[in-house]
């Protein structure tokens, strides 16, 4: 039953998610397709691929993780959901260094090696975006 629900907030957000895709207006000219061609098929697929396990004769039964395991999925996500949350008001680099020290403790890292993981993975990323890529990242808002 779990794998009914979940399909359906899955369903849910592509309804949600194909909206905005579809609202997205662009002030200057783009590729023939345009911004919004990639987030509508995505949405798409998303929606056809809920709805097939929405219809699914099979019922196989569900085992969802115990204990330690549950408790380091939760924790990811709260990481990834921090992660979005803190990237504007920190910045990418402060909040990338965070995110990847937190997620590489959950990996059975320790500090040391976290902390350099995220230092070195936030700086790595930033001018392999910034500088290379030429996508402007976000800055620090304090």
């Amino acid at each position: 039953m779990s794998d009914r629900i979940f399909a359906g907030i899955i369903l849910l957000f592509a309804l949600y998610y194909g909206f905005e895709a579809h609202n997205l207006q662009v002030p200057f000219a783009y590729e023939p397709l345009g911004p919004k061609a990639f987030p509508l098929l995505l949405s798409i697929l998303l929606a056809v691929f809920s709805l097939l396990v929405l219809y699914s004769p099979t019922q196989r039964p569900i085992h969802w993780p115990k204990n330690r395991l549950l408790l380091k999925s939760v924790l990811v996500v709260a990481t990834l959901v921090g992660y979005s949350i803190t990237l504007f008001w920190l910045g990418f680099i402060l909040s990338t260094i965070a995110a990847v020290t937190l997620l590489a403790l959950l990996f059975g890292a320790n500090w040391a090696q976290s902390l350099v993981g995220g230092i070195f993975s936030g700086l790595i990323f930033y001018g392999l975006f910034d500088f290379l890529l030429q996508i402007p990242l976000p800055s620090p808002s304090w």
